[in-house]
C-alpha cells in the first residue's frame, strides 16, 4: 500500500430502512426536534480517545468489475500480507453474484492525481462468496429452500488466510442470523445458524437486524459478533424518544460455533427525531473492532429522515456481566458494558456523513500511530456515496489499558 506523504510503515508479513425512497424524501423534510434525554444512563462524557482526520476519498459507483456492480461495502478488513483491503458488499446476488472484493486506498503524487484529493480508493479484485459445493449464493428468485437468500454484513480475515462474514439473516424464510467461515478463495467450509429464541421457542431476531459488527480475538480462535438491535424479547429498538433495550454481543468458538459469552450494551437513542417518519429512525451497532485483548470499539450509526445518517465511535471493556442465561432483558434487565466516547464522526469527518457501516485498522504511522479507517455503504442509491474515511487513533488517558 502507497501512501507517501503520511508515509505510512509498510507491514510485513440498513438495511432495507435505507433505501432510495427514504434517502429521497429525507431531504425534503423540514428538520425535526432534537431528541429527548436518553432513558438509561449517558455514556461517560469524556473522550477516550482522539480520532485526526487524514483524509476521505469515495469508491466509484456503478463501476462495473467481472460483471458485478460496485458498491454497498458494509465490511473492511486490512490485509498486512498484501498491503490492501478485503471488503464485503452486501449485494444480496441481485446485481451480480453475492461477493468479496480487494480494495486499495492510497494517497497519491501531485502528478499523479486527477483532482485535488490525493486519495484514491479502488476495487481491484472480485471474488463471489461461494456455498460448500463452490456454487455461488443464489438470489430470491432462485435460492432453494436449503440455502438462505444471502445478507452479508461484516468481513474479517483469519490468520490462515482465510476470511469469516456475517449475514444477517433470511427469518421470513425460516434462516437465522449466521457466520460463516470460508477458505481463501471464498468457498464455505463451515456455516452458524443463530435464532436466539424466546422462552416460548419463537425466532427472537429482527428482520435485517442480525449480526453487523464481527471481531476476531487476537489467537484468532474466537470472534465477537454483535447484532444489530435488541432481540423482540428484550425490547424495543432505538428511536429518539428512548434509547431502547440493550443489544447482544456474543463471544463464539471458531472450532464449532457454540456460543461461549455474551454480554450487554447499550446503544444511544436517535440523536435528532424526524416529525414525518418516526417509524423510519434508527440507530445500532454497524461494526466492532478489537482495541488489544479487553476491549472492543463499537460504531454505532444512526439514521433520521429528514436529518440523514450519523455515525458515533464507543470504547468498551470486555469485562462485563455475562447474559447468556438471561432469556429476556426485559424480564432480567441486564447490567450493560460500560461505555466511553472516542468521537462522533460527523465531527471528523469534513462535509455530510453517509452510511458508515464498515471500520478497520490500517497500518501505523510511522510514530506507532494507529490508523482507524470507515467506509460507508452506499445502498446502490445515486443519492448515497461509497466514502472512505482515513483516521489517526490517538488514545487519551480514560482509554485505561
Amino acid at each position: 500500500m502507497r501512501w507517501p506523504r503520511l508515509r505510512w510503515r509498510p507491514d510485513n508479513g440498513l438495511t432495507a430502512l435505507f433505501k432510495a425512497a427514504s434517502l429521497v424524501l429525507s431531504g425534503l423534510l423540514l428538520a425535526g426536534c432534537a431528541a429527548p434525554p436518553q432513558a438509561l444512563p449517558a455514556p461517560q462524557p469524556t473522550a477516550c480517545a482522539r480520532l485526526q482526520w487524514l483524509g476521505s476519498t469515495t469508491i466509484a459507483r456503478d463501476e462495473p468489475i467481472h460483471g458485478a456492480t460496485t458498491g454497498g461495502i458494509s465490511g473492511l478488513n486490512y490485509d498486512a500480507r498484501r498491503g490492501d483491503f478485503v471488503a464485503i458488499s452486501d449485494d444480496r446476488s441481485a446485481r451480480g453474484p453475492a461477493r468479496w472484493v480487494r480494495l486499495r486506498i492510497e494517497q497519491l503524487d501531485a502528478g499523479q492525481r486527477a483532482g485535488p484529493n490525493p486519495w484514491q480508493a479502488q476495487v481491484t479484485e472480485v471474488h463471489p462468496l461461494l456455498d460448500a459445493e463452490g456454487r455461488w449464493l443464489r438470489p430470491r428468485h432462485a435460492a432453494p429452500a436449503t440455502q438462505p437468500v444471502p445478507d452479508p454484513e461484516a468481513i474479517r480475515l483469519l490468520p490462515d488466510g482465510g476470511l469469516l462474514w456475517t449475514d444477517e439473516g433470511d427469518p421470513g424464510r425460516g434462516f437465522g442470523t449466521s457466520l460463516v467461515r470460508t477458505d481463501a478463495t471464498g468457498r464455505q467450509i463451515a456455516r452458524w445458524f443463530y435464532a436466539f429464541k424466546d422462552e416460548d421457542g419463537r425466532p427472537g431476531l429482527r428482520s435485517n437486524f442480525g449480526f453487523e459488527g464481527l471481531a476476531v480475538t487476537p489467537d484468532g480462535q474466537q470472534a465477537w459478533l454483535a447484532l444489530e438491535a435488541p432481540l423482540r424479547q428484550d425490547g424495543p429498538r432505538a428511536s429518539a424518544a428512548t434509547a431502547g433495550a440493550p443489544v447482544r454481543i456474543s463471544l463464539v468458538s471458531l472450532d464449532d460455533g457454540r456460543l461461549l459469552r455474551q454480554i450487554a450494551y447499550q446503544p444511544d437513542a436517535v440523536p435528532a427525531a424526524s416529525w414525518a417518519l418516526p417509524q423510519r429512525e434508527v440507530n445500532g451497532i454497524s461494526e466492532i473492532l478489537p482495541d488489544g485483548p479487553d476491549h472492543l470499539l463499537v460504531l454505532e450509526r444512526s439514521y433520521s429522515p429528514g436529518h440523514g445518517f450519523g455515525a458515533r465511535l464507543y470504547r468498551i471493556g470486555l469485562d462485563a456481566p455475562g447474559t447468556l442465561a438471561l432469556a429476556s432483558f426485559a424480564q432480567t434487565p441486564p447490567q450493560v458494558a460500560v461505555k466511553q466516547l472516542v468521537a462522533d464522526l460527523s465531527t471528523v469527518q469534513p462535509g455530510r456523513l453517509d452510511n458508515m457501516e464498515a471500520m478497520s485498522w490500517g497500518p501505523p504511522l510511522p510514530d506507532g500511530t494507529r490508523v482507524l479507517v470507515f467506509a460507508s455503504d452506499d445502498n446502490f442509491n445515486p443519492a448515497q456515496a461509497n466514502q472512505i474515511l482515513i483516521t489517526a487513533y490517538r488514545p487519551s488517558p480514560p482509554c485505561a489499558p
